[in-house]
């Protein structure tokens, strides 16, 4: 077997102390370069690469040519091989190799979960280019392409990839494989591949890429005109997002009472780890915070219920309300149930916020089966979040309703080739679905990645003013769930309701002994089921009212003493 080695070599500069580089890259075949080759001659043959490639990765693909260990670069540039980190007293330059002979590098991409072409026929693309936005300080995989001229002779050769730092200094990463034919998405081995640690990707840095022999002395055939070199310019600047991105959640064990029977999840350490990795690999993060709380009891069946996990849901919100945590983060119930759960339903979602806003912390609120285990409950957890994040649903079975009809890929593929930063494992475009669907294989697609990133640079820069919670907690929406038999649950919470998602002809009038007022409402389903919401503004002055009725179209849908709405806005500020 073909094994892709993975070298780094110290840059010219002084002693320092080195530190360990997470994550050494494992063998793949993953991430779609850009489309075109450089100009050809009678000479080159076209790389599968450039002509489109989007087969699927095989398993051998996905797992061969792994390298192991993990390297270690310093604060000042100097970079040493092997598992410990240790002192650099030497300051030695990468190794000089003649160019390559026979080849010639035609593009690159980026890839931090989902692929993005950054350089195309030789040229770096500007960032209005990129089909995504990359994140400053996350795991990045960079890869470069290439074509072969018709008498290239089979054997290793030495990819490497230098980045300048915006103060002067370098980080040389080679990378060694044997090449055989054309380039190829689907395996690591057919490409120059280089996983960047974190701390390396940063604004300002260049980066630049050459194909080296790896051995001289059996290289045969001409240098291509231009050498294999990757921007053909110079030094390509990558364009990355420098905002702080990182998400908040809290995971609630459920405590089921039920008939003399208490059971909840024991949330381990290594459950927070795969639920936290899978949160992270999906989202253009640069962490994910996940916290366990105390568990929360929860009396009423869960298996077989009409109305699904609604009842939970409204638990869960009234929860969330109490513990009053900043607006930024999400609640996410964890159960393991006493009687079974309804048929078919992994998890739901309280609502689907229309927008990142502060006033709609409410709405952050999902739950979802435990499965015995972090791992098992991750993919649920990532779909119900996404819904938390303001997604709806994506079309893959059929059986998904309250779909983004803007999706723009065919079946609910993901559209580029994947990458994930923690499993360093390849998502095939057209085999893998977004996480969104009810298909297996679920990634994330270039839509989704772009579709909640705006929500997560907006939530994660509330944590640097308290402004937005203020003005968030200043105000309070009254929030009802009706259920399909007629009853419903009404309890208060901070925030209020966009004009937006009001809901034309529905209003909520409270009554009194002074009179009535009447308020315009959002009514609407919860995603994934059959409960739905209502939001309404609660005035200043709701002590003057003692009910509440609720119409659609003129019809009546609920009338209701306000002593049964639990008040809970009021604790919570």
């Amino acid at each position: 077997m073909l094994v892709g080695v993975l070298r780094q070599f110290p840059s010219t500069t002084p002693r320092a102390r080195a530190r360990s580089i997470a994550g050494a890259l494992l063998g793949l075949g993953l991430v779609a370069s850009a489309s075109a080759a450089c100009t050809s001659d009678s000479t080159e043959t076209t790389a599968g690469s450039d002509s489109g490639d989007t087969s699927d990765a095989s398993e051998s693909d996905e797992t061969s040519g792994a390298t192991s260990g993990s390297s270690e670069t310093t604060s000042d540039g100097a970079m040493t091989t092997g598992s410990d980190a240790s002192d650099s007293d030497t300051g030695d330059a990468a190794p000089v190799y003649e160019y390559a002979r026979g080849i010639r590098l035609t593009s690159m991409s980026a890839n931090q979960g989902v692929a993005v072409d950054i350089v195309r026929d030789g040229v770096a693309l500007p960032e209005d280019e990129y089909s995504s936005r990359l994140v400053a300080g996350r795991y990045t995989l960079l890869r470069a392409h290439w074509n072969l001229h018709a008498d290239f002779e089979p054997r290793e050769l030495i990819g490497r990839l230098t980045l300048t730092r915006a103060d002067g200094t370098r980080y040389v990463d080679d990378f060694t494989v044997m090449v055989g034919g054309p380039s190829t998405d689907a395996s690591l081995t057919k490409t120059f591949s280089w996983l960047l640690p974190p701390e390396e990707v940063v604004a300002g840095m260049q980066y630049r890429v050459e194909a080296f022999e790896a051995d001289a002395a059996t290289a045969a055939g001409e240098v291509s005109e231009p050498p294999p070199v990757l921007p053909l310019p110079g030094p390509g600047a990558l364009a990355l997002h420098t905002s702080p991105m990182r998400m908040q959640v809290t995971l609630v064990p459920v405590l089921h009472q039920l008939d003399g029977c208490e059971q909840a999840p024991v949330i381990t350490d290594a459950d927070v780890k795969a639920m936290r990795e899978e949160l992270e690999q999906a989202n253009p993060v640069q962490e994910a915070i996940l916290t366990v709380r105390e568990p929360m009891p929860y009396t009423d069946p869960i298996g077989g219920q009409a109305n699904g996990f609604s009842p939970m849901l409204n638990a869960l919100s009234m929860l969330r309300e109490a513990d009053a945590p900043p607006d930024n983060v999400y609640y996410y119930g964890l159960m393991e149930s006493c009687d079974g759960y309804p048929s078919g339903l992994l998890g739901q979602a309280l609502g689907i916020p229309s927008a990142p806003l502060p006033e709609l912390a409410h709405q952050r609120v999902a739950t979802g089966r435990y499965w015995g285990n972090g791992a098992d409950a991750a993919e649920t957890f990532v779909h119900e979040v996404g819904h938390s994040q303001g997604r709806y649903h994506i079309a893959c079975t059929g059986g998904e309703a309250g779909t983004d009809s803007s999706y723009p890929h065919s079946n609910g593929r993901i559209g580029v080739w994947g990458f994930g930063i923690h499993d360093h494992q390849l998502r095939s475009p057209t085999r893998n679905r977004d996480y969104m669907t009810y298909c297996q294989n679920e990634w994330v697609s270039d839509f989704g990645w772009e579709k909640v990133f705006d929500v997560i640079e907006t939530l994660t820069s509330w944590e640097m003013s308290a402004r937005a919670e203020d003005d968030a907690r200043a105000s309070a929406v009254l929030i009802g769930a009706l259920e399909p038999d007629g009853t419903s649950t009404w309890w208060t919470a901070r925030g209020s309701v966009p004009a937006a998602d009001l809901t034309p002809g529905v209003t909520l009038t409270l009554t009194g002994p002074d009179g009535a007022r009447e308020l315009a409402a959002h009514h609407g389903l919860r995603p994934d089921s059959s409960t739905y919401n209502v939001f309404a503004p609660l005035p200043d002055d709701v002590a003057r009212y003692t009910a509440l009725e609720l119409r659609a179209a003129g019809e009546l849908l609920v009338s209701r003493s306000l002593e049964d709405v639990r008040v809970l806005h009021e604790r919570s500020r």
